[in-house]
């Protein structure tokens, strides 16, 4: 958000660095340009000084006036920049108070006024500004004035320079290009030392988008608060000097309140807040084509792609050091013709380029013409993507379309943690539905995940009598108006092992039943599945073969609805059509498994089904037998003769 961009506050204490050469001026002839650091300067300049308060100081006497205890001196229209690429301009700087105390630079006020600037498409403009108990060293202030060369770098000397406060009244930027226009008012810093400030607040600020004049966009905030801002290490990004190291460069940023106001929707925001931010500033400055570049790329042109990829390597650098601690919404609010949206709040956690630790949604209220849903939480975490984004970056600097090979595809797939879910209600046309909880969850060593599992709990679905006959009809039919369950499931990848295995498996419904499952497939070599990807399945179902495989199914009470619907419809007595089902399925069972199952199996089997409880089918192969993933599918007597199944009941 352009709103909330810190650098934009280096404005008025850059400005001020420049006005103090203005003072140089007041050393010169009138008009006269200054070479070394000020190149590019030139100035109109009016020097007033006293020794004594009240007394007149000539032009002449300048270099005097400029080493008096305390005076005034007064410098006028200052140009920074060429003629034919004007970039910034001064009307007037005072300097209140000014004096020389051990090597270090004084004024008790320093005033610019009448700041205009230019940058590529942008443009600023900045009526007054302000700067009291200013202290700079004598060093910046020499190469400043005098256009002396420096020992140190420049971003060394500013982390000396001290001021109590800095107050700027407005700053008005506009953009030509994106027809836009903004208006921050109200900025009042206080304590810069050693580079940092230790608070800064700006009032407000105002922005009007009009690429379409008759759709325009306004944007409105509350006052921004921010604590701890190293502008040192931020100079450094533009006159480089880094060295690459990760530094903090803010502690917070607070805005209090956001409006933005379109043709057809209006977004309210509460409070938006950036926790502490780090930054690796590299050695070389920001590339000056990075504006040219820009304003290129917004009005459609093709960029230049030597200038493209020298961009990307600066920009990859400072990624490589970017980190902000976390990011807060709160109080979110969309409303328009087809929206009505409520957000509690949103939370981006330990953000870095190739990834972040959390993103969380709260308490989500959405309007819908079935009416209204809402969601308490809905997360992600741990996500990943290091891969993909040195493949968008190396796109990029080359300028050509990437390069990517099959067996490597599962590398560029972002990797997450976990994803959940909780407290979803909403209406639909059958009737509420309600989750009180998702969550997927995976662990990762390697290209695959080493563990996925999956819950859900107090789930509730609506059963529609009136519905179409797809099932729901009959539990309708069986007296479920209401089917509520939950689910669980864990799938583990042992690689060392060559084994997959699906354990802690239940789904759960009440007054209906509980499924427990297990399954173990051995010969599961992933790293030739994924050398070879085209081959991948030939390869699992030639390789992978059954372990060992479990079903539990406990009743809840289907059984008894089921028996006494059918007992209704037909008018026979439950227990005898209980006896029924349980003698032909035996039979049924017996001729389709054979030898795999023993006759006393099929004896529990039946007995399940006389008396629902609980029953246990475990399958494994024979001793000395395989049985491939490719064999599973086909199916055959050659299969159950070297399969042996295992049946077990229990009352519920």
């Amino acid at each position: 958000m352009r709103a909330m961009n810190w650098c934009a506050l280096t404005v008025g204490l850059g400005l001020a660095l420049a006005a103090v050469q203005a003072d140089a001026q007041g050393a010169r002839e009138p008009g006269a340009r200054i070479d070394a650091p000020g190149a590019g300067v030139t100035s109109r300049p009016e020097v007033r000084g006293t020794r004594e308060p009240g007394a007149r100081v000539t032009t002449s006497d300048t270099a005097t006036a400029a080493r008096v205890r305390a005076g005034t001196i007064e410098v006028k229209d200052l140009r920074f920049g060429s003629r034919d690429a004007e970039q910034l301009a001064i009307g007037r700087a005072v300097f209140t108070g000014f004096a020389r105390e051990n090597g270090v630079v004084v004024a008790d006020r320093l005033t610019i006024e009448d700041v205009t600037g230019r940058l590529a498409t942008q443009s600023w403009r900045i009526p007054r500004l302000a700067f009291d108990q200013v202290r700079l060293p004598e060093e910046l202030y020499r190469a400043l004035a005098e256009g002396a060369a420096t020992t140190r770098p420049w971003a060394d000397l500013f982390r000396e320079v001290v001021a109590e406060t800095a107050t700027i009244d407005t700053i008005t930027m506009s953009d030509k290009t994106l027809a836009t226009e903004q208006v921050l008012g109200g900025f009042v810093m206080t304590r810069l030392a050693r580079g940092i400030v230790g608070e800064a607040r700006l009032a407000s600020i105002t922005m009007t988008a009009a690429p379409d004049p008759k759709q325009p966009v306004r944007l409105t905030t509350g006052a921004i608060r921010y604590r701890d801002l190293d502008l040192g290490e931020s100079l450094r990004m533009f006159t480089g000097g880094g060295d690459g190291t990760p530094k903090r460069v803010m502690a917070s940023a607070v805005l209090e309140r956001l409006e933005i106001t379109a043709p057809d929707a209006t977004v309210r925001l509460g409070t938006y807040e950036i926790g502490a931010t780090t930054l690796a500033v590299p050695a070389d400055p920001l590339p000056a084509e990075v504006f040219a570049l820009g304003a290129t790329m917004q009005s459609g042109g093709d960029p230049d792609p030597a200038i493209l990829a020298k961009v990307v390597r600066w920009y990859r650098g400072v990624l490589r050091g970017l980190k902000v601690e976390s990011v807060t919404l709160r109080d979110i609010a969309v409303n328009g013709p087809d929206a009505d949206l409520r957000i509690g709040g949103v939370t981006l956690a330990g953000l870095v380029p190739s990834g972040f630790d959390l993103f969380e949604l709260r308490d989500v209220a959405v309007k819908t013409p079935d009416g209204p849903a809402r969601l308490a939480r809905f997360a992600i975490e741990r996500v990943s993507f290091a891969a993909l984004l040195d493949l968008a970056l190396d796109a990029a600097e080359s300028g050509r379309d990437p390069d990517i090979d099959p067996a490597k595809i599962l590398d560029l797939v972002p990797r997450i943690g976990a994803v959940r879910l909780a407290g979803l209600d909403a209406k639909t046309p059958e009737g509420p539905v309600s989750l009180g909880g998702f969550d997927i969850e995976m662990d990762w060593t390697a290209r695959l995940p080493d563990r996925l599992a999956v819950a859900v709990s107090r789930l509730a679905v609506p059963i529609d009598p009136s519905g179409p006959e797809d099932g729901r009809d009959q539990l309708a039919r069986l007296g479920y108006r209401v089917l509520r369950g939950d689910l669980a499931a864990r799938l583990r990848l042992l690689a060392a092992d060559k084994a997959l295995v699906l354990d802690d498996t239940t789904v759960a419904v009440d007054d209906v039943g509980r499924i427990e499952a297990t399954l173990r497939l051995d010969g599961i070599d992933v790293d030739a599945a994924l050398a070879d990807p085209d081959r991948a399945d030939e390869i699992l179902e030639r390789e992978a073969r059954l372990g060992r495989a479990s079903l539990t199914l406990t009743d809840l009470g289907f059984a008894e609805r089921f028996v006494a619907d059918l007992a209704r419809r037909t008018g026979a007595a439950p227990q005898a059509l209980r006896d029924e089902l349980a003698t032909k399925t035996r039979a049924e069972m017996a001729e389709a498994l054979g030898d795999a199952v023993t006759p006393a199996a099929l004896d529990r089997l039946a007995d399940f089904l006389r008396r629902p409880g609980r029953i246990a089918v475990t399958v494994t192969p024979r001793p000395g037998q395989t049985v491939r993933l490719g064999e599973l599918n086909a199916g055959g007597a050659d299969l159950l003769g070297r399969l042996r199944i295992e049946i077990d009941t229990a009352p519920r």
